[in-house]
């Protein structure tokens, strides 16, 4: 099964590597996704997030940068194993080849400054989607309340998007960049359903129904996602799946947690988004090769070939397909 992942931390975790003198490529590694690892997991797209960690950054929109130049590096240097991904046409020639896609996008709105010429200048560079916040009140909304010594999380209900955040969807919908509200607040995630006029996603987001960690979505909040025609893609992250206390991560759960949105917002809102080398290892799936379990699993719950299709790219393909530029 051919599978898109909306969503994974690879290019951070190698910038940071490669500051610290490591030898570490795309091609092979010990993280959770290199190539060998996404062929072996069948890999369509794979989201690579340029990933900023803002109060750990002197200039933000640079640290972007520098992961962005890890994302062509690696494309550069193996072309004839995975392509980049900005237009509907590159996207056909992924469809018709053999060769992995790589869409590139940012986890962290306010590595833009609040300056609309940044998102300009990002999109320029290929960025298709994008979060408005990560862990930390930015220029453009407030996250919801999140201890990062603990994980512990309350939601903000108080605190939605700022005048500049409101600047920001506007602006992300008229250039075809997707806004992405995984980390954003709840109050703010509602101002995004209430102004959006197309599609928003949550990229890597559970049901806090059955876990109920405020980085998960509520019942209503996939009824909106689904409303609008977005989707949003189950984490593998055990904090974000499993109800009880430990933090292990597992097939069965993220089924759980697949037949809950299914039944609340259908097979068509719901995609993957790993979040992988941004979690722990303690894993079922411990790195993208391991996939095939999902898939394993759905089939043992009786999700129909054509439900697992969806889920695994089908439901992602059909909003690139609308986003993306043709050329």
């Amino acid at each position: 099964m051919k599978a898109i992942d909306l969503h994974c931390d690879t290019l951070s975790a190698l910038r940071r590597a490669h500051k610290e003198g490591a030898e570490l490529n795309l091609a092979e590694n010990d993280l959770q996704i290199d190539l060998a690892k996404l062929e072996k997991g069948g890999s369509l797209i794979q989201c690579f997030a340029a990933f900023v960690f803002l109060k750990g950054e002197e200039d933000p929109f640079a640290a972007a940068l520098e992961e962005i130049d890890e994302f062509y590096a690696a494309m550069e240097r193996w072309p004839d194993r995975i392509t980049p991904v900005k237009t509907r046409a590159d996207l056909e020639r992924v469809l018709a080849g053999d060769k992995i896609g790589a869409l590139l996008t940012v986890e962290e709105g306010g590595v833009c400054k609040g300056n609309p010429a940044l998102l300009r200048t990002l999109y320029r560079l290929g960025a298709r989607i994008m979060t408005l916040t990560w862990n930390f009140e930015n220029e453009l909304a407030w996250p919801n309340d999140i201890d990062m010594a603990t994980g512990a999380s309350v939601p903000n209900n108080a605190n939605g998007l700022k005048e500049r955040g409101r600047e920001f969807v506007a602006e992300m919908e008229r250039l075809g960049m997707i806004v992405d509200v995984s980390h954003l607040g709840d109050a703010g995630f509602w101002d995004v359903a209430h102004m959006a006029t197309r599609p928003f996603i949550a990229t890597h987001s559970n049901a806090r129904a059955v876990c109920g960690h405020t980085r998960n979505l509520t019942d209503e909040m996939l009824r909106a996602v689904a409303d609008k025609g977005g989707v949003t893609g189950i984490n593998f992250c055990g904090s974000f799946l499993d109800p009880g206390e430990k933090p292990y991560s597992t097939a069965k759960w993220m089924a759980d947690h697949i037949e809950h949105i299914r039944s609340v917002g259908g097979i068509d809102m719901i995609a993957l988004g790993s979040d992988f080398d941004g979690i722990e290892r303690e894993l079922e799936l411990n790195d993208y090769s391991k996939l095939p379990l999902l898939e394993a699993e759905l089939h043992r719950r009786h999700f129909s070939d054509d439900e697992i299709e969806k889920i695994f790219c089908g439901n992602a393909l059909r909003l690139l397909k609308e986003f993306l530029p043709e050329n």
